[in-house]
């Protein structure tokens, strides 16, 4: 029997790491042929010192036993519109030149449909191929003002194209599904599927008891993280439980004013543990050393770093970004984002109550939802019931 050929279309490409990745090897390990056309931004502000000096050409690259076709693509300065552009008509022309090498995919697997869901349509519309987009954006969550601020006028009708001609579209979380409707002009299959997590690896493991409450959280400084309320949060929480601490796995926090205007009205600071970015390696043994797991995210669509933590048998705090596929009342204590009175007091429940948690259940119940076998069973039958109906 014929092996499905998939090709996985990132609207953004992270090298050695990522979610695209982790699918694509349980996809591999199904039997399946799975490539990735990776068109890769490079934004002038960030590359200066490669900008110009990057291959122009496509190249073939191999990562992890993972086949990349692969393209620079170099952004323009604070040019938004013109760069979706300029990027989506590069990527139809990065895959008719990847057919000339491996030939027509049975079906596309868009990964954002900003803007590899409009790439895709256009392909669709030229060769006929299905696709399907794996909605990972937090912003379709509409979880704040920030996130609605995040959708502008002229992206409309390419985000009515992209999702109205998908095949069938797959969020990682109901929680983006009423946002994504908005956009569709006719009837599509939306079925939630969890992002894949290698459970084995982030498995559970029996803690030791600490005379400190430690609570670990695995994110950089940015404004989604929220880190202007958990801080200030956790330091307040401090001054009514002061035997807590706070390990922050990430970087982007040294020499960042908007970081620095935070910390400097925080007066705990002796709590606070920044271990840098870690590899997973790093982070696996920071949620081993570790009592509970927090995130004040308020933009997410479902975070893996909430997934590792789970899988590992930890409770978390987390607010309603997360998904209800994921936080429960068996393992989570959920707030509103944005809202520092109610971590606060998060905090100082769950440091109260976490030995309470079966961290085994917590486990297995990620590993039900996230794990290896769980996704491909999903993923692998919408693949069915696209190609079915072509």
């Amino acid at each position: 029997m014929r092996k499905l050929h998939i090709l996985k279309l990132p609207s953004w490409h992270i090298p050695h790491r990522g979610f695209v990745r982790n699918q694509a090897h349980v996809l591999i390990e199904k039997g399946l042929i799975v490539n990735v056309l990776a068109n890769i931004s490079i934004p002038l502000t960030h590359y200066k010192s490669k900008y110009f000096t990057l291959p122009h050409k496509a190249f073939v690259n191999e990562e992890d036993n993972l086949t990349f076709f692969s393209h620079y693509f170099r952004d323009l300065p604070k040019l938004q519109k013109i760069n979706a552009k300029r990027w989506i008509k590069s990527t139809v022309e990065l895959f008719e030149k990847y057919v000339q090498k491996f030939g027509n995919p049975d079906l596309i697997h868009v990964h954002s449909a900003i803007w590899g869901g409009y790439a895709a349509y256009l392909i669709k519309e030229k060769y006929n191929i299905p696709y399907i987009i794996t909605e990972h954006r937090g912003r379709f969550g509409q979880s704040c003002d920030y996130a609605k601020n995040l959708f502008v006028d002229w992206q409309t009708p390419l985000l009515e194209k992209a999702f109205s001609e998908a095949a069938a579209i797959v969020p990682v979380s109901e929680n983006l599904v009423p946002k994504i409707r908005s956009f569709l002009k006719k009837d599509v299959l939306i079925h939630p599927i969890s992002n894949v997590l290698n459970t084995d690896f982030f498995h559970y493991k029996s803690r030791e008891i600490s005379g400190k409450i430690r609570f670990v959280t695995s994110s950089s400084f940015d404004r989604a993280k929220a880190y202007d309320i958990l801080l200030p949060a956790f330091d307040r929480a401090c001054d009514e439980m002061p035997n807590l601490e706070l390990t922050i796995c990430g970087g982007k926090f040294a020499g960042n004013q908007n970081f620095e205007n935070i910390w400097q009205k925080i007066k705990n600071k002796n709590i606070f543990r920044f271990a840098g970015f870690q590899n997973a390696e790093g982070v696996r043994e920071k949620l081993w050393q570790a009592d509970v797991y927090i995130s004040a995210s308020r933009i997410e669509a479902q975070p893996v770093a909430v997934l590792e933590a789970l899988s590992t048998g930890l409770p978390i705090i987390c607010t309603t970004v997360v998904p209800r596929m994921v936080a429960n009342a068996e393992n989570s204590v959920v707030v509103p984002v944005e809202n520092e009175e109610e971590l606060k007091n998060a905090i100082i429940k769950m440091a109260k109550n976490h030995q309470k948690y079966d961290g085994k259940s917590i486990s297995e119940h990620i590993k039900s939802v996230a794990g290896k076998e769980a996704f491909a069973k999903a993923i692998i039958e919408i693949y069915k019931q696209v190609l079915e109906q072509k």
